[in-house]
């Protein structure tokens, strides 16, 4: 299955469950009613894991992002950019609310009983963070954080900034039992998705 974002093709193998979660009607006419909902871009269930995926690209508008990247909002209210950020989060807030609200979502999803299953994909998906296998260390949860942008320096390379935000997040999801990553087209795994930037 091929689904877009951010202007970059992401190929998920068939043997996966996979969603583009804001398309879904469920996140469309249900939770995005709630107040300041957001959710990840996909989510990709399989045997072995459940992969929450946000994608950034951030190709050509590095200036207006780089503010995003240093953790706890610490450039936000500093930093000179084209548009108001003041209602926006940098990226390891951004990231681990959506994760929580997501998992919300699927928690709403599955409250439906019997009826989930009118919700597709995203019903199956819901139901799998149900199972007994959830809890379980043999399901593995992963964040993760596609990237692409030119961030690195002279004195900060991007593979630092990528590590520091990879720790931001995780400590944000601490109540997770989970594995945080944070990628770009060079570095991701190609286990869970293929990427055509």
């Amino acid at each position: 299955m091929v689904l877009e974002e951010s202007n970059m093709q992401f190929e998920f193998p068939d043997s996966l469950t996979t969603v583009k979660f804001d398309e879904e009607s469920f996140y469309r006419n249900s939770f995005n009613k709630f107040p300041e909902s957001k959710g990840v871009d996909f989510i990709t269930d399989g045997n072995e894991f459940i992969a929450f995926i946000e994608v950034k690209n951030c190709r050509g508008h590095e200036g207006d992002n780089r503010w995003r990247i240093a953790p706890n909002n610490l450039k936000r209210d500093t930093v000179h950019v084209s548009h108001d950020v003041k209602q926006r989060d940098s990226l390891d807030i951004e990231v681990a609310q959506k994760v929580a609200m997501t998992l919300a979502a699927l928690c709403g999803a599955y409250s439906f009983g019997d009826r989930k299953d009118s919700l597709g994909k995203l019903g199956k998906i819901a139901a799998s963070i149900s199972e007994e296998k959830f809890a379980k260390t043999e399901k593995k949860k992963l964040i993760i954080l596609v990237l692409e942008g030119d961030f690195g320096t002279h004195t900060r390379p991007k593979t630092v900034i990528m590590s520091e935000l990879q720790r931001n997040i995780m400590s944000k999801l601490q109540w997770l039992d989970c594995r945080v990553s944070v990628v770009d087209s060079s570095t991701y795994c190609e286990k869970v998705f293929k990427m055509n930037a």
